[in-house]
């Protein structure tokens, strides 16, 4: 230590942080009248002790630190008690004649401080522990063994990599099978190591703690477990209220939360639930697959990676690779993951040289495809994404010796960038790849093409099939893009090289199959190029059809007696979304409504969990969801019986009264074609209407439209709420093209007896209460590329954006209004807006704490400029560019708002005009059915700052 200490010394000092190291006084030095009883010294009584409560602070811990800086955690007497003394640990070890094993643990850890020192102290159990010493001793697993078997413990905690040596040692065994009860910690146990065990009769079982809760789960029923395999799981104690929170991806995750309760109360408190305070861990758990009161940790949430795509993903086991120290999977909003392998100190020397690393790779690869077979397909690793840990600079380390992940990926955030930027250029990069045979030829195209976009998947594809059903998105598309124009840009031919210029990302979007694209791309590479497009004829070429394809054979009806509507049994689509989820606790709440069918998308998640994660995040009551009017449906649309048992699709036929699809999908990039499946699902479900038997009739039908149908050829106009016409579509983006489809499809079932209604919906916003608006959309796009540019855009008009909360309650009341016959058509939009620069000004002031200073707010065109140069120059991935300037994945549209801002300049009267090109909506038949649009307030600077504050904390500002 003494040689120690300077070292350290003047290390802290080269990095400007030097510390003044102090000795610690001798005992004679502290106590000089000890021992010598000649001299009686002065008594001096204790201060009378004052009296404490059950907040009264006993001791204050910290926490790991293995996902980021350890945090003081302040132990009050209360928790004390109900934290862990009361608990099944506490009380079984507490027990007559028990002695208990924890000699392995370091004291200065939660568990240690708990089970050696609190529990002991007010329970008077007897621990064992290795005999204070000048050297610590360092509790090996032999050494473990042999004092547990010396002092006869009963029971015992230990890591699982002490179980798994003890399995290999027939009297280490031979004393186990004595013992009650072993509890491990810390990670999981070897499947093969937990058999060996279980057959030789040892009761051995997981347990859960933390420093901020305590110890939770049960520890004295091991004998009940069940299988071996079994064993990695917990049982919750009966003493807590612990809460599943389920998690958005299709691993069936779920993170753990717990509610102050009578018999438990988390000594840290960060989160809220059904209006108790609670405490969210992080951490992520399994249930087992046919034991719903067992559950097995699986991650952190800290761990969890979210692709750029949305997916999500939990870094998992590699495998037991024997070269393999540890490995940590990244790729949080990246188009795909990556692993840091840190390989084991006997093989180290193979990082040396490059023929070592790629023999390295070569023997852990079977591993990581061993585990690429049991991942999502968004998850699986290929070769080119692993990065071999440098052995001078190994992966940082807890005091659990476990590897600090944030540490990790902040120690090789650089290397990682490179491999990422490596991917794209390899990708990109017209030299390294070979353009097709002939560009004349459309077979040798196609081959080409499809290659390519095969390689950019990571898939095999469908050549007549749509790419965005296919697993191509913004960024997959941005990445073609760039590998079409520069194949055709180094062509030595002019008239290919040419062609380079007329591709642009609605090439992509607007031809979505391969065969479309081909076409596209023969036609330009050829001296055919020269034909003059007219973009409203091509539009109406693709509706008129789609329209006519889905429009024709309604079911005839019979005539029948009708009884009145009592009440509403209610079928709503798409209830996992903002407005959805609205809808559905509205619909919850409404006395008029005695049943609700919650139809949603089937997936590997469970749609009930989905639901709640919603209600959670829009501060929605989450007790409506056990609401005995409430069903949930997993459905697919496309299928002509909405993939739904017989049993339900029938039960809707005999009592739905109202259908309300909202389900629809949403990217203002995509062309009509690539929404035919949203279209197709509006069909079907227009025939499960006409199938109805109800006593009450056919239902009603209301379809969530946009105002996007009524296109954007002449800015300033106002839209009745009448239909419109396939040529005012045609100026719209493929999203408000597929609502127009729709819309005809309601109104030609409404001639053949459908009581239908298409509600425009325009710009909706987050709630007041909540501020939850998804930062996908236009808006936040456009304020996540402001503040890293460091201005906002500024528009003349006004902006009529209304409450999400206020939209679904508009909807639903005109839904159950029965003393009129439902309009063709409704808008929902707010009939008093605001001027669009007021929205700006409000903006810029809630954006202070996070910029230090008030966003300046210049013209839309010079914004848009500055948003174009900075992507421009940006240096990093193409992933990162998207993320600090997201409003150029939707490029295309941002640009015809500048352009109607810039004809909307020369209007008078703008402060009657809705900004940016947007017809204004008339809500007039809208106010006649539901007075929540005549009171609502204007937008103000609440809801501002409430949208300000959800897309902090989704992560949507980078500066």
């Amino acid at each position: 230590m003494d040689d120690i200490i300077p070292q350290l010394s003047n290390s802290l000092a080269e990095v400007n942080s030097p510390v003044q190291f102090i000795d610690l006084p001798s005992l004679d030095q502290v106590l000089p009248d000890l021992g010598k009883a000649e001299r009686e010294p002065a008594h001096k009584p204790f201060p009378p002790l004052k009296a404490i409560s059950g907040d009264t602070i006993i001791s204050i811990l910290h926490s790991t630190g293995s996902t980021g800086m350890p945090k003081p955690i302040k132990i009050h007497l209360e928790g004390l008690f109900k934290n862990s003394i009361t608990q099944p640990i506490g009380r079984t070890y507490a027990q007559e004649g028990a002695r208990s094993g924890t000699m392995a643990l370091p004291t200065f850890h939660g568990t240690g401080m708990f089970l050696q020192t609190f529990i002991p102290l007010y329970t008077g159990c007897t621990q064992v522990l290795f005999a204070p010493s000048h050297v610590p001793v360092v509790p090996t697993s032999n050494l473990t063994i042999k004092v547990a078997a010396a002092t006869r413990c009963s029971h015992m905690l230990c890591m699982p990599a002490f179980l798994e040596e003890w399995s290999q040692d027939e009297t280490a065994i031979a004393y186990l099978r004595q013992m009650k009860s072993i509890i491990f910690a810390g990670g999981p146990l070897a499947e093969a190591t937990g058999n060996k065990l279980a057959e030789q009769g040892v009761r051995f079982r997981s347990c859960y703690g933390t420093t901020e809760l305590g110890g939770i789960t049960e520890v004295d029923e091991v004998g009940e477990v069940g299988e071996a395999s079994d064993r990695n799981y917990v049982r919750f104690s009966p003493r807590v209220d612990v809460r599943f929170i389920p998690q958005n991806n299709g691993d069936n995750l779920f993170e753990l939360a717990f509610v102050v309760s009578d018999n438990h109360k988390p000594f840290v408190i960060n989160f809220e639930i059904d209006g108790r305070p609670a405490y969210r861990t992080k951490d992520l758990v399994v249930r087992h697959p046919y034991r719903p009161d067992l559950w097995k940790l699986v991650g952190r949430l800290d761990d969890q990676i979210i692709l750029l795509n949305g997916e999500k993903t939990n870094p998992g086991p590699m495998g037991k690779c024997p070269i393999v120290l540890s490995a940590i999977m990244f790729g949080r909003e990246r188009n795909q993951t990556g692993v840091l392998i840190e390989l084991e100190e006997s093989v180290s020397s193979m990082y040396a040289t490059q023929e070592g690393r790629l023999k390295a790779i070569d023997e852990v690869w079977p591993f990581i495809e061993r585990a690429n077979q049991t991942s999502a397909t968004h998850s699986r690793l290929e070769r080119r994404t692993i990065i071999l840990v440098d052995p001078t600079h190994p992966l940082p380390r807890t005091v659990k010796e476990g590897v600090s992940r944030p540490g990790a990926l902040k120690l090789y955030a650089s290397v990682i960038e490179e491999m990422y930027l490596g991917l794209e250029k390899s990708f990109g990069a017209a030299d390294g790849i070979k353009p097709p045979r002939s560009w004349d030829s459309t077979k040798d195209i196609e081959v080409w093409v499809t290659q390519e976009i095969q390689n950019l998947l990571g898939r095999q594809v469908d050549v007549c099939g749509d790419l965005f059903q296919q697993g191509m998105d913004s960024l997959t598309a941005t990445m073609l893009l760039r590998l079409l124009k520069d194949t055709l840009n180094a062509s030595p031919d002019f008239h290919i090289r040419s062609a380079a210029t007329k591709v642009n990302q609605q090439t992509i979007f607007g031809n979505p199959t391969i065969t479309q694209l081909v076409q596209v791309l023969v036609q330009l590479s050829t001296c055919n190029n020269t034909t003059v497009i007219d973009p409203v004829a091509e539009a109406l070429r693709k509706i008129h059809p789609m329209i006519e394809k889905y429009k024709a054979d309604w079911p005839t009806q019979e005539a029948r007696d009708i009884q009145p509507v009592k009440k509403e049994r209610v079928v709503v689509t798409g209830t996992t979304g903002g407005l959805g989820s609205h809808l559905l606790a509205q619909l919850l709440e409404n006395e008029k409504v005695e049943k609700v069918w919650a139809m949603n998308r089937k997936s590997s998640k469970n749609n009930r969990d989905r639901e709640l994660s919603s209600f959670e995040d829009k501060l929605l009551d989450v007790n409506l969801l056990k609401s005995e009017k409430l069903v949930f449906v997993d459905t697919d649309l496309e299928d002509p019986k909405l993939a739904l048992p017989n049993e339900i699709y029938d039960e809707i036929r005999r009592e739905a009264t109202i259908i309300i699809h909202n389900a629809w999908q949403v990217n203002f990039n995509l062309g009509l074609q690539s929404f035919e499946p949203s279209i197709c699902g509006a069909r079907n479900l227009l025939d499960l209407a006409f199938q109805s038997t109800a006593p009450t009739g056919l239902p009603r039908f209301i379809f969530t439209s946009s105002v996007s149908v009524a296109g954007f050829a002449v800015p300033g106009r106002w839209l009745s709420e009448i239909s419109v016409t396939p040529e005012m579509a045609s100026t719209s983006i493929g999203y408000g093209q597929s609502k127009l489809v729709a819309e005809k499809l309601l109104e030609s079932a409404r001639d053949s007896g459908l009581e239908s209604c298409s509600i425009r919906l325009g710009q909706l916003v987050g709630d007041v209460k909540s501020g939850a608006w998804s930062t996908t959309d236009w808006v936040p796009s456009l304020i996540g590329s402001s503040v890293s540019v460091g201005s906002l855009p500024r528009a003349v008009g006004t902006v009529s954006w209304l409450p999400l909360d206020v939209a679904a309650r508009s909807i639903i009341d005109t839904c159950v209004n029965r003393n009129k016959v439902l309009p063709q058509v409704m808008h929902t939009s707010h009939p008093r807006p605001v001027p669009w620069v007021d929205i700006m000004n409000a903006l810029s002031a809630s954006l202070v704490p996070l910029v230090n200073s008030q966003l300046p707010i210049v013209g839309f065109e010079e914004w848009n400029k500055r948003v174009a140069e900075a992507a421009e120059s940006f240096k990093g991935s193409e992933s990162d560019r998207y993320k600090r300037f997201p409003s150029t994945k939707i490029q295309s549209t941002i640009d015809g708002m500048v352009l109607a801002d810039k004809e909307l300049q020369s209007h008078d009267g703008v402060e009657h005009v809705e900004s940016c090109g947007t017809v204004r909506l008339n809500t007039k038949v809208a106010e006649e059915f539901s007075r929540v649009l005549e009171t609502t307030p204007q937008l103000g600077d609440e809801h501002v700052q409430k949208w300000i504050s959800y897309w902090g904390t989704k992560g949507l500002f980078v500066q």
